[in-house]
C-alpha cells in the first residue's frame, strides 16, 4: 500500500509541476477593458476586450463616472478611433444600469427607462463604430449625450429641479 501512495503522490507532483496554471485563464479575461491601453482597434471577431465597469457606491459618484466616460467617448470619436468607442459606451451603459438600485424608490421606473434607452444607444454606438461609420457614430454619441442629460434632469431631487 505504501508503494501505491508514493506513486500517486509522484504523479500528482509531476502534474502540478508540469502544468502551466495560466492555461486555465482565457486570454480575453486577462485584463479588464479599463486596463487595456492599446490604441489599436480590435480586429473583427476578436474577443480581446472585457467590459468590466466598477460601479461606485453613491449616485453622485456614478454620475461623475458617467461624465468622465462621456468625455472619453467624445474624445475617441473626435480622434476617429471608433474601435475604442464601444468600451466607453458600454461603461456608460453599465453605470446607468446601476442607477435604479441606487435612486429613491419613486424614481426607479424613471431610472429603469433611462437605462433601457442608454443600453440601446450603446449597442448602436458599438455597431456603428465596428462598421467604421464616423457620422453614424457621432450621431449616436450625440443621442447618448441627450439621453443622459434628460435622465439626469429627471432623477434630480424636486428641490433642485424647481
Amino acid at each position: 500500500m505504501k508503494k501505491m501512495t508514493i506513486i500517486a503522490m509522484s504523479i500528482t507532483v509531476f502534474i502540478a509541476l508540469t502544468t502551466n496554471p495560466t492555461l486555465a485563464q482565457d486570454p480575453k479575461d486577462a485584463k479588464p477593458a479599463k486596463e487595456a491601453k492599446s490604441k489599436k482597434p480590435a480586429q473583427e471577431g476578436s474577443e480581446a476586450h472585457s467590459h468590466f465597469t466598477k460601479i461606485p457606491a453613491t449616485v453622485e459618484e456614478i454620475w461623475k463616472k458617467i461624465h468622465e466616460q462621456q468625455g472619453k467617448l467624445n474624445g475617441v470619436v473626435a480622434e476617429k478611433d471608433l474601435g475604442e468607442a464601444h468600451d466607453h459606451a458600454f461603461a456608460i451603459r453599465d453605470l446607468v444600469k446601476a442607477l435604479p438600485g441606487k435612486v429613491p424608490a419613486e424614481l426607479t421606473p424613471v431610472a429603469d427607462a433611462g437605462a433601457k434607452e442608454v443600453t440601446k444607444i450603446a449597442a448602436a454606438i458599438d455597431k456603428s463604430g465596428a462598421a467604421k461609420a464616423q457620422k453614424a457614430t457621432e450621431a449616436n454619441v450625440k443621442r447618448m449625450g441627450k439621453a443622459i442629460t434628460e435622465l439626469q434632469s429627471k432623477l434630480q431631487p424636486r428641490e433642485i429641479r424647481n
